[in-house]
Protein backbone atom coordinates (compact mmCIF):
# COMPACT_ATOMS: atom_id res chain seq x y z
CA UNK A 1 0.00 0.00 0.00
CA UNK A 2 2.84 2.38 0.79
CA UNK A 3 4.46 1.80 -2.60
CA UNK A 4 1.12 2.50 -4.30
CA UNK A 5 0.80 5.73 -2.33
CA UNK A 6 4.36 6.75 -3.23
CA UNK A 7 3.63 6.10 -6.92
CA UNK A 8 0.40 8.11 -6.75
CA UNK A 9 2.18 11.04 -5.08
CA UNK A 10 4.84 10.91 -7.82
CA UNK A 11 2.17 10.92 -10.54
CA UNK A 12 0.52 13.94 -8.97
CA UNK A 13 3.83 15.71 -8.35
CA UNK A 14 3.08 16.15 -4.65
CA UNK A 15 5.98 16.65 -2.27
CA UNK A 16 4.17 17.84 0.85
CA UNK A 17 3.10 14.37 2.03
CA UNK A 18 5.12 12.43 4.57
CA UNK A 19 4.65 8.67 4.50
CA UNK A 20 5.25 7.02 7.85
CA UNK A 21 5.93 3.31 8.12
CA UNK A 22 4.97 2.64 11.74
CA UNK A 23 2.08 1.50 13.86
CA UNK A 24 -0.47 3.54 15.75
CA UNK A 25 1.36 2.83 18.99
CA UNK A 26 4.94 3.01 17.72
CA UNK A 27 5.02 6.06 15.46
CA UNK A 28 6.87 8.93 17.08
CA UNK A 29 5.85 12.16 15.34
CA UNK A 30 8.56 14.79 15.15
CA UNK A 31 8.31 18.23 13.64
CA UNK A 32 5.32 20.43 13.06
CA UNK A 33 1.85 19.06 13.81
CA UNK A 34 0.24 17.30 10.86
CA UNK A 35 -2.65 18.76 8.91
CA UNK A 36 -4.18 15.41 8.01
CA UNK A 37 -3.97 11.76 9.09
CA UNK A 38 -5.60 8.94 7.13
CA UNK A 39 -6.23 5.40 8.31
CA UNK A 40 -7.92 2.74 6.21
CA UNK A 41 -8.76 -0.72 7.50
CA UNK A 42 -6.08 -0.68 10.20
CA UNK A 43 -7.61 0.44 13.51
CA UNK A 44 -9.65 -2.77 13.88
CA UNK A 45 -6.42 -4.65 14.55
CA UNK A 46 -6.34 -3.10 18.03
CA UNK A 47 -8.59 -3.99 20.99
CA UNK A 48 -10.69 -1.07 22.25
CA UNK A 49 -8.28 -0.17 25.07
CA UNK A 50 -5.44 0.24 22.55
CA UNK A 51 -7.74 1.94 20.03
CA UNK A 52 -8.34 4.71 22.56
CA UNK A 53 -4.61 5.16 23.12
CA UNK A 54 -3.97 5.12 19.36
CA UNK A 55 -6.68 7.72 18.73
CA UNK A 56 -5.22 9.91 21.47
CA UNK A 57 -1.80 9.65 19.76
CA UNK A 58 -3.33 10.56 16.39
CA UNK A 59 -5.03 13.58 17.98
CA UNK A 60 -1.79 14.77 19.56
CA UNK A 61 0.08 14.60 16.25
CA UNK A 62 -2.53 16.80 14.51
CA UNK A 63 -2.64 20.57 14.68
CA UNK A 64 -5.82 22.04 16.18
CA UNK A 65 -8.35 21.93 13.36
CA UNK A 66 -6.42 19.15 11.60
CA UNK A 67 -8.40 16.34 10.03
CA UNK A 68 -8.48 12.61 10.65
CA UNK A 69 -10.05 10.43 7.98
CA UNK A 70 -10.87 6.96 9.26
CA UNK A 71 -12.31 4.11 7.21
CA UNK A 72 -12.64 0.76 8.93
CA UNK A 73 -14.75 -2.22 9.88
CA UNK A 74 -17.09 -0.68 12.46
CA UNK A 75 -20.35 -2.43 13.21
CA UNK A 76 -23.45 -0.25 13.03
CA UNK A 77 -26.15 -2.52 14.47
CA UNK A 78 -27.42 -3.64 17.83
CA UNK A 79 -25.85 -6.64 19.56
CA UNK A 80 -29.15 -8.52 19.26
CA UNK A 81 -28.83 -8.22 15.46
CA UNK A 82 -25.19 -9.35 15.32
CA UNK A 83 -25.77 -12.98 14.38
CA UNK A 84 -27.99 -12.11 11.40
CA UNK A 85 -25.83 -9.18 10.25
CA UNK A 86 -22.55 -11.09 10.47
CA UNK A 87 -24.09 -14.11 8.71
CA UNK A 88 -25.37 -11.85 5.93
CA UNK A 89 -21.90 -10.32 5.53
CA UNK A 90 -20.14 -13.69 5.49
CA UNK A 91 -22.66 -14.99 2.96
CA UNK A 92 -21.53 -12.33 0.45
CA UNK A 93 -18.16 -14.05 0.08
CA UNK A 94 -17.40 -17.14 -1.93
CA UNK A 95 -16.11 -20.48 -0.73
CA UNK A 96 -12.67 -19.75 -2.18
CA UNK A 97 -10.68 -16.56 -2.64
CA UNK A 98 -11.58 -15.23 -6.07
CA UNK A 99 -10.27 -11.69 -6.21
CA UNK A 100 -11.69 -10.53 -2.88
CA UNK A 101 -12.27 -12.45 0.35
CA UNK A 102 -13.59 -15.90 1.08
CA UNK A 103 -16.29 -16.69 3.62
CA UNK A 104 -13.66 -18.34 5.84
CA UNK A 105 -11.64 -15.10 5.84
CA UNK A 106 -14.69 -13.03 6.84
CA UNK A 107 -15.43 -15.51 9.61
CA UNK A 108 -11.80 -15.35 10.73
CA UNK A 109 -11.99 -11.55 10.79
CA UNK A 110 -15.03 -11.59 13.05
CA UNK A 111 -13.44 -14.18 15.31
CA UNK A 112 -9.87 -12.83 15.53
CA UNK A 113 -9.93 -9.10 14.79
CA UNK A 114 -11.12 -6.32 17.08
CA UNK A 115 -13.78 -4.48 15.09
CA UNK A 116 -16.01 -2.50 17.38
CA UNK A 117 -19.45 -0.89 17.31
CA UNK A 118 -20.15 2.67 16.17
CA UNK A 119 -21.70 3.41 19.56
CA UNK A 120 -18.34 2.59 21.19
CA UNK A 121 -15.98 4.12 18.61
CA UNK A 122 -17.77 7.44 18.12
CA UNK A 123 -17.68 8.48 21.80
CA UNK A 124 -14.08 7.23 21.89
CA UNK A 125 -13.18 9.61 19.06
CA UNK A 126 -14.86 12.48 20.89
CA UNK A 127 -13.21 11.58 24.20
CA UNK A 128 -9.82 11.67 22.47
CA UNK A 129 -10.38 15.24 21.27
CA UNK A 130 -12.11 14.89 17.91
CA UNK A 131 -15.29 16.40 16.61
CA UNK A 132 -16.96 14.06 14.13
CA UNK A 133 -17.84 16.17 11.11
CA UNK A 134 -19.11 13.35 8.89
CA UNK A 135 -19.95 9.70 9.46
CA UNK A 136 -20.93 7.31 6.69
CA UNK A 137 -22.14 3.81 7.51
CA UNK A 138 -22.68 1.16 4.88
CA UNK A 139 -26.20 -0.21 4.58
CA UNK A 140 -25.07 -3.65 5.76
CA UNK A 141 -23.77 -2.11 9.00
CA UNK A 142 -20.23 -3.43 8.52
CA UNK A 143 -18.07 -0.48 7.43
CA UNK A 144 -17.86 3.15 8.47
CA UNK A 145 -16.01 6.21 7.25
CA UNK A 146 -15.38 9.20 9.50
CA UNK A 147 -14.06 12.68 8.99
CA UNK A 148 -13.07 14.02 12.40
CA UNK A 149 -11.55 17.39 13.26
CA UNK A 150 -9.00 17.79 16.03
CA UNK A 151 -10.33 20.24 18.64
Amino acid sequence: MLSQLEAKLGELGLSNVEIAHAGFLTYDHAGAPADFVYSRLALHHLPDFWKALALDRVRRMLRPGGLFRLWDVVYDFEPADAEARIEAWCATAGDAVEGEWSRAEYEEHVRDEHSTFTWILEPMLERCGFQIEAAEHTSDGIFAKYLARAI
